[in-house]
């Protein structure tokens, strides 16, 4: 994987991450994923058959307005809204985004400004590119 920086701007955050935690959810059948990523760290839930990445591996993930590119065989992409934007007291101060993909949670926390990137009930991608 190519070294990226946090690409941050009016419609689109993209940043790559480490899978630090796979983990079974109470629900039967779904993980909850974690990522620690160069600018942000995410969560999210997701249909164990439909993870693309394991636990430890590099992967890469999109959020984005546009419908992005990807591989349709490898990597996962799903559609949503963003539902929720915080701004969350922790020194430093960080911004969270929360976008449900039609029930399924993905939670992004970053220092940087995200929050700018995205409006309250935008139609949103989300990518994870297969590890």
């Amino acid at each position: 994987m190519s070294v990226l920086q946090v690409e941050l701007r009016e419609g689109l955050l993209r940043d790559e991450c480490t899978v630090t935690n796979i983990r079974k959810s109470l629900i039967p059948g779904i993980v909850i994923v974690s990522l620690d990523c160069q600018g942000s760290k995410v969560e999210f839930d997701v249909l164990k058959e439909l993870l693309v990445v394991s636990e430890g591996g590099k992967t890469e993930y999109t959020l984005s307005r546009e419908k992005p590119e990807y591989d349709e065989k490898k990597d996962f992409v799903a559609w949503g809204y963003v539902i929720s934007k915080k701004n969350v007291e922790a020194t430093p101060p960080k911004q969270k985004l929360i976008v449900s993909l039609w029930g399924y949670m993905v939670m992004i926390e970053s220092s940087e400004n995200i929050n700018i990137c995205f409006n309250l009930m935008d139609k949103v991608y989300f990518k994870l590119k297969h590890s």
